[in-house]
């Protein structure tokens, strides 16, 4: 079998040399590059006060290597068919490059260290979200690629928990009664639908492969393309519809659905080419485009997201509603005021404009 090949041959690998580049591939690196960068909008948005520095940098490292051992635990229980796979056969493991016993010993340490990091850079709540993310991942979502076309959907629960670290990084158990805990819903929320298009797409891309694998997927079947795009397009109806569904609660200013509405439509399109057209390269298109959604999606969030609450005033009409906002981007809007051309047109005007640019998401808004 090929775990008895890469035992074999993974005695060579002192002679050969494991480098850095090795361990990026058993980590999945631009994979779990993806997570860590998933996990740093709730702290953004979250944080009490003013960025710390050391936190933050807990939590991104900590995400990257929790995450790089749930990878690493991923490809030693795949082992067998990654070596069946054109696209998986030259990873360290299927290639001989790594033997078992190294590459275990690499997912113990990163993950026991990425723990500890997130456990006393953050806190244990954060630790132990992470810790669930990687059993969700690796004991439950790897086992089931095998066994029912569902796994997917327990993988997007998987893949979506990191979100939800830095709203715990930044309050911690008092998360749950904060005025971010609906942020925190919406974001994992968002991250669980966009992974169901964005997986569908990279399965019917590489359909022989995991064929010859011999995984259980709801794209595998199809072989015209048209029931991925079926299946993927309520999803993106679900996610258009969410930044509208955030302003509306009142989760983010309105400037959410106008900015998310360019990469929105861009992903669309994309389906709406390889609907039309279902071949490899419109295919690749409309997985690209996932990227690029997130991405921005993640973006404007962290730029738009912020709660309302109560203020007292001065003048007998009581209470007042004003967005507070996180305390780095009322102080960042503020000095890139001066820049901006909608506020010099203001002051042009002699003040005659009550709000001078209409792109500032938190007008009256109070730092968190």
């Amino acid at each position: 079998s090929q775990t008895d090949r890469a035992r074999t041959e993974g005695e060579k690998s002192a002679t050969r040399g494991i480098t850095a580049g090795t361990y990026w591939k058993l980590s999945k690196g631009k994979l779990t590059l993806w997570v860590s960068i998933s996990a740093l909008p709730g702290y953004m948005l979250a944080l009490p006060a003013c960025v710390e520095p050391m936190t933050l940098a807990a939590l991104a490292t900590g995400t990257f290597l929790t995450s790089a051992s749930a990878q690493t635990m991923n490809q030693m229980y795949e082992l067998d068919r990654d070596g069946l796979m054109h696209r998986t056969m030259h990873r360290p493991l299927p290639s001989g490059v790594m033997n078992m016993e190294e590459a275990r010993n690499f997912a113990v340490a990163s993950g026991t260290v990425g723990l500890g990091i997130l456990s006393l850079g953050c806190n244990p709540l954060t630790a132990a979200v992470s810790a669930t993310t990687m059993v969700t991942y690796a004991a439950m979502y790897t086992p089931m690629k095998v066994l029912s076309p569902y796994n997917t959907h327990v993988g997007a629960i998987s893949g979506a928990l990191p979100t939800l670290l830095g709203f715990t990084a930044a309050l911690g158990s008092g998360l749950a009664g904060s005025p971010w805990a609906l942020h925190a819903a919406w974001l994992f929320s968002m991250q669980v639908l966009w992974q169901m298009p964005h997986f569908y797409a990279l399965a019917w891309i590489h359909r022989a492969d995991y064929l010859r694998g011999g995984y259980n997927m709801f794209p595998l079947t199809d072989t015209t393309g048209l029931a991925t795009a079926a299946m993927s397009k309520p999803y993106l109806v679900a996610l258009c519809a969410m930044p509208v569904a955030a302003s509306a609660a009142g989760l983010a200013s309105w400037m959410l659905p106008v900015g998310a509405a360019v990469p929105s439509y861009l992903w669309w399109r994309a389906l709406r080419r390889f609907e039309e057209n279902p071949n490899i390269a419109n295919c690749r298109r409309f997985f690209l485009g996932s990227l690029s959604y997130l991405l921005a999606t993640l973006a404007l969030f962290t730029g738009y997201a912020r709660v309302d609450r109560e203020q007292e005033e001065d003048s007998a009409s009581g209470k007042q509603i004003v967005p507070v906002e996180p305390a780095w981007r009322v102080s960042l809007v503020a000095q890139l005021s001066e820049l901006c051309p909608h506020e010099k047109m203001r002051g042009d005007l002699f003040g005659l404009m009550r709000d001078g640019c209409p792109f500032d998401s938190g007008k009256g808004g109070a730092a968190a």
